[in-house]
């Protein structure tokens, strides 16, 4: 039986001294605040709202680099009484060109990401290298050129790219066998919620390329430990006792905060449910302190969880 206790079954007393045990909130986005691709999950906005009126400092950790951040800052103004500013939102877009403007960073990039990801980097300034050839391999002709053609790059950059191919990962690995090149990665997730489940996240494909050229890259989304490094100098003045890290995944939220000393609480609107949690045992390095059907159960009027994330999912 899990150990995790559940904020419903708390008493008043008690879920006054939860709220009084933390002062910084991390919190995920989708599947906690809003269904993925999809609307805000009812009650989650008041939720929000019911934390900034106790004065809690909430910052948003996203490994959702398919929506840029303006794109996610756009979908909590739609919610009216949430008022979120850009420095609120830590998206790996974002972390990336923050450590590539921190080394003054020059070079070309070889980018496996979405195009809204290469995006925030283009319009940073950052120059990308462009892909080779047609991108079917319809030869051995072809696969050289998708490999080898185009000029050298300074660093090699993976997150979500729903168009990866071998080819691709074959030219990062051979770029990559240069020790001056740079390794980074966003989101490494090993597995992501898409539809009724979960899909194979960029983690495993990071992980192919890492055992390739025999180095692990610098990661700035969850759950690196560079990104870990990131959200502590944020908020210096903050012990990691007096953090509460809310998300939805058992791995890249939980475990992921629980080795950063946080308080974890976790959403079972996303893709962990409670059958995952009880069969974990106690101590288990992913089991969260507190779970919630739904965050709008932090508001005051505690609002019933949806059921209709299988529906609203595509």
């Amino acid at each position: 039986m899990s150990s995790a206790r559940h904020l419903k079954t708390m008493s008043e007393k008690e879920r006054d001294e939860f709220f009084d045990s933390f002062d910084l909130v991390f919190c995920d986005c989708d599947g906690v605040v809003w269904y993925p691709l999809r609307d805000f999950i009812p009650g989650s906005a008041d939720a929000l709202a019911h934390l900034a009126h106790l004065g809690k400092q909430v910052t948003f950790v996203t490994n959702n680099s398919i929506s840029s951040v303006k794109e996610h800052i756009e979908k909590f103004e739609k919610q009216g009484q949430l008022k979120i500013d850009e420095h609120q939102i830590v998206h790996p877009a974002q972390t990336i060109c923050d450590h590539l403007k921190s080394i003054n960073f020059q070079g070309l990039i070889y980018c496996l990401a979405t195009p809204p990801f290469k995006k925030v980097l283009e319009d940073a300034g950052f120059r990308m290298t462009k892909e080779n050839g047609t991108g079917i391999i319809t030869s051995l002709q072809d696969l050289h050129e998708a490999i080898f053609g185009g000029d050298s790059v300074e660093a090699v950059i993976i997150d979500v790219d729903f168009n990866l191919s071998a080819a691709k990962m074959m030219r990062a690995q051979v770029q990559l066998q240069n020790p001056n090149c740079l390794f980074l990665a966003g989101a490494a997730d090993a597995l992501i919620p898409f539809g009724k489940g979960e899909i194979i996240g960029p983690g495993a494909f990071i992980d192919v390329v890492a055992q390739s050229v025999g180095r692990q890259p610098t990661t700035l989304g969850k759950p690196g430990e560079d990104l870990r490094r990131l959200l502590l100098d944020r908020h210096p003045g903050i012990p990691p006792s007096r953090v509460l890290f809310v998300g939805d995944s058992l791995a890249s939220d939980i475990g992921f905060a629980r080795t950063s000393g946080y308080q974890t609480l976790l959403v079972l609107t996303g893709g962990t449910k409670l059958e995952d949690v009880h069969q974990l045992p106690d101590g288990h390095p992913q089991m969260p302190d507190y779970l919630v059907d739904c965050l709008g159960e932090m508001a005051p009027d505690k609002p019933q969880p949806s059921n209709s994330y299988s529906a609203l999912s595509t």
